[in-house]
């Protein structure tokens, strides 16, 4: 840690990161069709916590996504056990002004490549059935789709990353 790209910086979460992701996290747009909702600051405040404490206890975590260029925070990528596990999920969230520019895709398939290599362990996604975007991000950073599963109350798309054995 720190994970860096061309572009970006993944690193892990701060409390002074919490204006710039709860502006991520209250946005309606980039909310919407993730397993999670809008939050309020309070809720933002807390989910920050969860973010480092995840992060003390695992060694891994969602990470702060930093652009390179202006040193901002502009969404979060990484790690977290689905569920409490055994599975490790990968998800990203960023900032609706910086969509559209492959960012998702550079951030995505380093902490997948983090992964792969520190943690080797079985490590999924779950998108969506409409979010055809963060399925295209998926798939080009070499992960297929396995079928649905539910989690957090709902059905989702599961995606597996390729050459990561199944678990029986």
């Amino acid at each position: 840690m720190p994970i860096t790209t061309e572009r970006l910086i993944v690193r892990p979460f701060c409390e002074a990161d919490l204006d710039a992701i709860h502006a991520v996290w209250s946005d309606p747009d980039v909310m919407d069709p993730v397993p999670s909702t809008v939050l309020d600051r309070g809720e933002s405040r807390a989910k920050l916590a969860e973010k480092i404490s995840h992060q003390d206890r695992h060694g891994f975590s969602k990470w702060a996504v930093v652009d390179k260029a202006s040193g901002m925070v502009i969404g979060e990528c990484g790690l977290e056990y689905l569920d409490g596990g055994p599975d490790i999920e990968l998800g990203y969230k960023l900032a609706r002004a910086f969509w559209g520019r492959g960012l998702a895709v550079e951030a995505a398939r380093a902490c997948l490549e983090w992964a792969l290599t520190e943690r080797q362990e079985q490590v999924v996604a779950i998108v969506d059935a409409g979010n055809a975007r963060s399925a295209r991000v998926l798939t080009r950073i070499g992960f297929v789709r396995d079928g649905t599963a539910r989690h957090f109350g709902r059905v989702w798309d599961r995606y597996l990353a390729v050459g990561v054995p199944a678990r029986t």
